[in-house]
């Protein structure tokens, strides 16, 4: 197994502090979202947010997302066939679901503050949780672009640890095919079945001929 490069152990350090802040960021966006709701007076049910048809269109986003990401650097055979590649899919999804679904609750709050301002209610308080608000989203989208980045970063380098890998694996031949390695060269040709092989010995005995004629009348000279 190679060992990792410095360029990946700090993206892999770059990625868990992303970690670290977006769980920061969904429990002060909670707080926050929390705070809201005791400074807003209470409204009728219409008014509410769709929180499952708000996670439902996240997890859809973050599934289109991740898989045109994957898929412009991985054949699709790969990603579903290979259980890491597979399970790291599924983990890039979540991630991004959970910052759009963050983002948007966010913003739904924001609006709803901004309303009352517009309504009268021009309590000190108002203001200090709408500027929170507004800091949070900013930080969620921050850590969407870097998580963007760092995804693409991630699925470069598997599609190269994977091209090493099946380049570093031996090659498997299937019945009645053969291998044929020159003695100046590492690269071996295969044949399926007798015809390839006899083919390149009838090609290989006349340049012999020809040589030993050369030098026959070389030494004739």
């Amino acid at each position: 197994m190679r060992k990792p490069t410095e360029e990946r152990v700090k993206e892999l350090q770059l990625k868990e502090e992303l970690e670290k802040m977006i769980n920061q960021d969904v429990t002060e966006v909670a707080s926050l979202v929390h705070q809201a709701k005791s400074v807003l007076p209470q409204r009728s049910a219409s008014t509410f947010l769709n929180y499952e048809l708000v996670k439902t269109e996240s997890d859809g986003t973050a599934t289109g997302i991740v898989d045109s990401i994957a898929e412009f650097y991985l054949d699709k055979s790969i990603i579903s066939e290979i259980p890491y590649v597979r399970q790291k899919n599924a983990v890039d999804k979540i991630t991004v679901s959970n910052l759009l679904f963050q983002m948007k609750t966010a913003e739904h709050a924001i609006i709803k503050l901004l309303e009352e301002i517009d309504n009268g209610n021009t309590h000190p308080r108002t203001f200090e949780v709408l500027s929170s608000l507004q800091r949070s989203k900013m930080e969620i989208v921050k850590h969407l672009a870097q998580f963007m980045v760092i995804m693409e970063n991630n699925y470069k380098n598997l599609k190269e640890d994977y091209r090493l890998k099946k380049s570093e694996e031996p090659t498997q031949l299937s019945p009645g095919e053969y291998s044929v390695e020159s003695g100046d060269s590492p690269n071996s040709t295969q044949f399926r079945g007798t015809k390839g092989l006899m083919d390149m010995i009838r090609q290989a005995i006349p340049e012999r001929k020809g040589d030993a004629s050369i030098k026959d009348e070389e030494t004739e000279e």
